[in-house]
């Protein structure tokens, strides 16, 4: 039996288009055209949630957040994700000598 992680390209096949909300199909080639067009407009940088809720919101679209982020993935437009910072805790000085409280 196969390790479920070396197994690629599992789950059904990507369709290539979505529907409207009146039931009528788009292809990825006009939402990938409707991306490009959202992110280089007046407004801020969007992400691909932002992005999805745009898409659901101007153009009527029935459309989950991870189909956008493969067609961004795709269309090499995603930012790198930011990295968490290590916080480290403060250190201190061991030499203090301490007899009562409120002291240090």
């Amino acid at each position: 039996m196969e390790p479920r992680s070396a197994k690629r390209g599992g789950g059904r096949p990507v369709p290539g288009y979505s529907r409207s909300l009146f039931g009528d199909p788009v292809s990825d080639g006009q939402i990938a055209e409707w991306l490009s067009e959202l992110i280089n407009g007046e407004t801020g940088v969007y992400g691909y949630r932002k992005l999805t809720l745009a898409l659901q919101q101007d153009y009527h679209l029935i459309i989950n957040k991870k189909k956008v982020y493969r067609l961004l993935k795709s269309m090499d437009l995603l930012h790198p994700q930011r990295r968490k910072r290590v916080h480290y805790p403060r250190k201190l000085a061991n030499n203090r000598i301490i007899q009562a409280s409120n002291e240090l």
